[in-house]
């Protein structure tokens, strides 16, 4: 029996700009998928599966057996962290940026055409900031609580309804231009460690997500109010939108549990 094991992510900043070219902070929880393969007469898988075997020199038939902490449909990276422990368990060894291409045919199979952040982190862990394909380790740490809407969402719908009325619309490429500049900013404030200047940053990408791209929903909107009516400094929907989770920053673990607390969600730990 081969074992991989992959974490979920947040975005914490740049979802969706990401997808035209723009930059993406995104960090890796501590909520993980473990994958067990073992061999067998037979790989009677989905498609996806197959490919990333068969590319990671796995030639014959397999099972395979899936335990995860990760909530699906909820923007915080189920199918990344899949496909980068599937990965790990076909080709143990394999470094993190095979890890990560091999988990594309997963993504790409559940999101029609992804950026590539989601494996990317998954397969990097910590933080990272993310361009065009290009990852580069980011330095910081902070709290988090994650708060479900209560509202699963499928990313792939999301995306290529924006990418349509991207088409007619200019706020897009307005809003998607000043999400890649607020993941900048957010990674010095990180690097900083501003935390203050992160919080407030998240409250200006989710006004750009709600009023200018139109993927939130009355349920992330509940969502992020209830993590700043709780103490967030910040707070901001995490992922592809329509439903799934937000984010709300803390100062530190203590006051995480004590959102976590007083919301449902639960904290969580991102970067050094």
């Amino acid at each position: 029996m081969s074992v991989g094991r992959a974490p979920g992510k947040v975005i914490l900043l740049g979802e969706h700009a990401v997808v035209y070219g723009e930059p993406a902070l995104a960090a890796a929880i501590d909520r993980h998928i473990q994958v067990s393969v073992e061999p067998a007469d037979a790989a009677d898988a989905p498609d996806a599966f197959i490919a990333i075997a068969r590319e990671a020199g796995w030639t014959g038939g397999f099972s395979v057996r899936i335990e995860s902490q990760i909530p699906y449909g909820n923007g915080l990276g189920s199918s990344a962290a899949l496909g980068v422990a599937l990965a790990r368990a076909f080709k143990p060894g394999c470094s993190v940026e095979e890890a990560a291409r091999l988990a594309m045919h997963l993504e790409r199979a559940v999101h029609g055409k992804p950026s590539g952040v989601d494996p990317a982190v998954s397969a990097h862990g910590g933080v990272i900031f993310f361009l065009k394909g290009a990852v580069e380790r980011v330095g910081g740490s902070a709290w988090l609580c994650v708060l479900q809407s209560g509202i699963e969402r499928g990313t792939k719908t999301t995306v290529l309804g924006l990418a349509e009325r991207r088409k007619t619309d200019p706020v897009i490429d307005r809003s998607i231009r000043s999400l890649g500049e607020l993941a900048r900013q957010g990674r010095s404030f990180l690097e900083l460690g501003d935390l203050r200047g992160l919080g407030k940053a998240f409250d200006t990408a989710h006004s750009y997500l709600r009023d200018g791209l139109g993927v939130s929903c009355l349920e992330l909107e509940r969502a992020a109010d209830a993590l700043r009516a709780a103490g967030a400094l910040g707070a901001k929907l995490t992922g592809a939108g329509g439903g799934g989770a937000a984010i709300g920053l803390a100062r530190d673990q203590a006051h995480a549990g004590e959102i976590a607390e007083k919301t449902g969600g639960f904290a969580v730990g991102i970067g050094s």
